[in-house]
């Protein structure tokens, strides 16, 4: 796919020299949610290449606990929030509570404060944050970028919150396509969403990447300070525990397999995380672990330690979302263990790469299986070397932040030109 840009009309060009990056998101670092670290590392890129970032996000936490500096420079971006009421994740009265406020001041602070961008870059998490993205840019002459992470208002349908075809959805489908058009760059994170996005307009894709690191040497200490042995086998599942995953086919083959079965732990949070610690509560005698989110100074051991990684998705929310769980865990070696749909990035790069085993949704058998291929230690081996070899071509952070920082700073310093 070969995709041209242009700047909106009556948006001057530019000629080069140091732009002025505005990036909108809801949560930004030391905030732990993941849309945020990936911007953070974009900020950071753009920064090292002598352009001025400003970033404005949210003084909420992702998980509603605590609240950050109104003010403050991170790695030489300058980060602006703005106060929320800081709900958190629980109810949607109490999402859209938070999103409410947010929107509004995020608005204000986008249209009239701070330096007039070059370029505006509003990430998709919440909805809004486009749609600021886009009055900003219309208002104060700028070009205007979108990074989808999350495909609105499908994603509301896919959660059960809003019916396709209903009134709702139907207004929030407009407001999404108002505000992709005319946009310079919209860029999605893999083939099947960039698909889904496409009916709204042009986009490309570019994957987001994993830790850029070989296997950790000292995880075998953190694995004893878990009280892991050294022979047991760990699946883990680490990350988000959102809506969008599957878990019943984990917690279902957890209960076949008994107490002697491999020990499964999840480590992270999210809105399901309470399903999975009722069903330990329930059945104590499983080697069941819940851990919170490893921080990043030991995010490399923490995934080192397991052998074998855990992925999921709902086919309902294929071309919606692409969690970076495979670059996570390909990053480290693992190989992985995905249980969802066959039409989405994770299905398709775990079965290119040749570094795990796709398991069909409510195919427990199937998962078993898997499973006792991966008590095999030279077939978990061979299964990681394919994954390190696939995220180092195709998960590298310095490569994919290149290609990314290359498209949105020629938004800034020349007409873009032909792009794929």
């Amino acid at each position: 796919m070969c995709i041209s840009w242009g700047p909106p009309a009556g948006v001057p060009r530019l000629s080069g020299g140091s732009v002025q990056f505005l990036l909108i998101n809801q949560f930004y670092p030391p905030d732990l949610a993941p849309t945020g670290v990936y911007l953070h590392g974009l900020a950071r890129a753009l920064v090292e290449r002598g352009h001025a970032v400003e970033v404005l996000c949210s003084r909420a936490s992702y998980m509603g606990v605590g609240r950050y500096p109104a003010h403050e420079t991170r790695d030489g971006v300058v980060v602006r929030r703005v106060a929320a009421l800081g709900r958190g994740k629980g109810s949607l009265p109490r999402r859209l509570a938070d999103a409410a406020s947010s929107a509004a001041l995020l608005a204000f602070a986008a249209t009239f404060r701070g330096p007039r961008p070059d370029v505006v870059l509003s990430l998709t998490s919440p909805p809004y944050v486009g749609l600021i993205g886009k009055l900003a840019s219309s208002l104060r002459r700028a070009r205007h970028a979108h990074w989808v992470m999350d495909l609105y208002p499908d994603v509301l349908d896919a959660h059960g919150w809003l019916r396709h075809g209903s009134l709702g959805f139907s207004l929030l489908g407009f407001l999404t396509r108002k505000q992709l058009e005319g946009s310079c760059l919209t860029l999605t994170l893999g083939p099947h969403m960039a698909r889904s996005v496409g009916r709204y307009g042009p986009c490309a894709w570019v994957p987001l990447w994993g830790l850029d690191n070989t296997p950790a040497e000292d995880f075998p200490v953190l694995r004893k300070e878990r009280g892991w042995q050294a022979s047991e086998l760990v699946l883990m599942y680490s990350g988000n525990m959102g809506l969008g995953h599957r878990f019943a086919e984990f917690l279902e083959a957890a209960r076949r397999l008994g107490p002697d079965g491999p020990r499964w732990a999840f480590v992270g949070g999210g809105a399901r995380r309470g399903e999975i610690e009722a069903f330990a509560r329930s059945h104590p005698s499983l080697p069941i672990d819940l851990l919170p989110h490893a921080p990043d100074s030991s995010l490399t051991d923490s995934l080192s330690s397991a052998d074998v990684h855990l992925a999921s998705l709902d086919s309902g929310w294929q071309g919606l979302m692409v969690p970076s769980k495979i670059q996570a865990s390909f990053s480290v070696g693992r190989p992985v263990i995905f249980v969802g749909g066959r039409e989405n990035e994770l299905a398709q790069w775990t079965s290119a790469s040749g570094g795990g085993w796709v398991v069909d949704e409510e195919d427990v058998s199937g998962l078993l299986a898997a499973i006792d291929e991966a008590r095999d230690g030279f077939e978990r081996a061979r299964r990681g070397r394919a994954a390190l070899a696939y995220a180092q071509e195709h998960f590298s952070a310095q490569q994919n932040l290149k290609r990314i920082a290359d498209l949105v700073e020629s938004l800034g310093t020349s007409l873009p030109g032909s792009l794929g």
